[in-house]
């Protein structure tokens, strides 16, 4: 399990979190609202308080049983407060059956408010487990899932895979350079154009300007 990496407290460096739930709890009640770390210790609030005030609360794991709660304050929470692992690299390889459907789920987290950051794709068995006491930080690390088209036409296949790469750009933005080919993994049955084209870097601003009408209808 991977440590978490020490944030810092400067407030011009600092990277604002918050949870909408299914993290953590806080006297054994779900916790909903800002937090921040320290060291590897979850706490209330979305900055540390300053020497001069009270220590700010500790969020705990997430409590199904108020029973198993009542049995951790006795123990004094000797336990690991809450232990998140970072995103691993994984390279997509689509599986047959996912040729007989003919789409199939791909999964990309980005790291918010840094800007060296860059998209990336997920194992689905991470991405079930983001924003859960043994995965990924979802207030750090953001989710978005596109359904990749897989069979069809050249022209087909391209036009919803732009598609849904510009609208998982909204929540990931790098997704684009993570991405570079609409046809990807893609198994062409009949293309009426064949010279379509077929990379984000053939035409950079394609996502954001071709679609952008259509998309509005979408969103």
């Amino acid at each position: 399990m991977a440590a978490l990496n020490p944030f810092s407290t400067s407030i011009n460096n600092y990277i604002y979190l918050y949870t909408k739930g299914g993290q953590f709890s806080l006297n054994g009640k779900e916790y909903i609202g800002e937090y921040h770390f320290d060291g590897t210790t979850a706490r209330v609030g979305p900055v540390p308080p300053k020497p001069n005030e009270p220590e700010a609360s500790i969020l705990r794991r997430l409590y199904n049983n108020p029973d198993h709660y009542d049995y951790d304050r006795i123990k004094q929470f000797a336990i690991p407060v809450l232990q998140h692992t970072e995103p691993q690299p994984y390279l997509y390889t689509p599986q047959e059956s996912a040729y007989s459907v003919g789409f199939d789920a791909r999964y990309f987290v980005e790291k918010v408010n840094d800007e060296k950051s860059f998209a990336l794709e997920i194992s689905q068995a991470e991405a079930n487990r983001h924003g859960k006491a043994d995965g990924i930080d979802a207030g750090l690390y953001p989710m978005d899932i596109i359904q990749w088209k897989l069979t069809g036409k050249s022209e087909d296949i391209i036009r919803h895979n732009q598609i849904q790469l510009y609208k998982a750009s909204i929540k990931i933005p790098s997704i684009e350079y993570t991405v570079k080919n609409f046809l990807e993994h893609a198994r062409i049955t009949l293309s009426s154009a064949p010279n379509e084209v077929s990379t984000v870097t053939d035409y950079p601003n394609i996502i954001k300007n071709k679609y952008r009408k259509l998309l509005s209808g979408l969103t």
